[in-house]
């Protein structure tokens, strides 16, 4: 079992990924909106960006839901 110091430590590194993910696929968003890529292709590709982005967000909610649930080891 966890201590609440280890669980505390994988909610910072958690959030961590899930603000750094966010940025990236808003500037990755942003370049193709800029014209970087343009025709089906990058309609084709931004959907699939906003895809990534719904779905990554659910697994990074997900991942903080399942900390919410542990119970800390107190001996550790």
């Amino acid at each position: 079992m966890a201590t609440q110091e280890q669980i505390d430590a994988a909610r910072r590194q958690i959030e961590r990924l899930r603000d750094q993910h966010g940025g990236d696929i808003r500037v990755l968003i942003q370049v193709i909106d800029a014209g970087a890529i343009k025709g089906p292709a990058a309609d084709e590709l931004l959907r699939e960006v906003h895809g990534w982005e719904q779905a990554y967000r659910g697994l990074f909610s997900r991942a903080l839901g399942m900390l919410d649930t542990l119970h800390p080891d107190e001996a550790g």
